[in-house]
């Protein structure tokens, strides 16, 4: 699951595409998901438990990103199979409503700085 979510934040598109199982990768488009990446400035990852079978596994977490000026959370339980590696089938998906960040709240990527003046955002969105 780390793994993922810092292919999202370094906008390891293949990576990502890659590690969803071969029975789900072709609902899952390259092209989405690099838009969605790139879209995103990731602020953090919370792994709140792990289950882990002979060749299937759980993995339940909390997601925070900002998205056009909004913090945006989601939590999800994910399944995974083993099959020479961990591949993510699905998951339970639960999505917070996104908060608008105002211009001169501190910015929650952690830089200390007002979001209006941050850049660490900015940047890793148009990158």
């Amino acid at each position: 699951m780390r793994s993922r979510y810092s292919a999202y934040c370094h906008h390891d598109i293949n990576y990502i595409h890659q590690t969803y199982h071969v029975s789900t990768r072709a609902d899952n488009a390259v092209t989405a998901l690099s838009q969605f990446a790139k879209s995103c400035h990731f602020v953090s990852l919370n792994v709140n438990s792990v289950e882990e079978h002979a060749d299937e596994g759980y993995v339940h977490f909390c997601v925070s990103y900002i998205q056009h000026n909004l913090l945006c959370q989601f939590s999800e339980r994910s399944r995974f199979v083993y099959q020479n590696g961990w591949y993510y089938i699905d998951g339970v998906l639960q999505d917070a409503s996104p908060v608008k960040i105002g211009r001169n709240d501190l910015c929650p990527c952690g830089s200390n700085k007002k979001f209006k003046l941050c850049t660490e955002h900015k940047l890793s969105a148009n990158a």
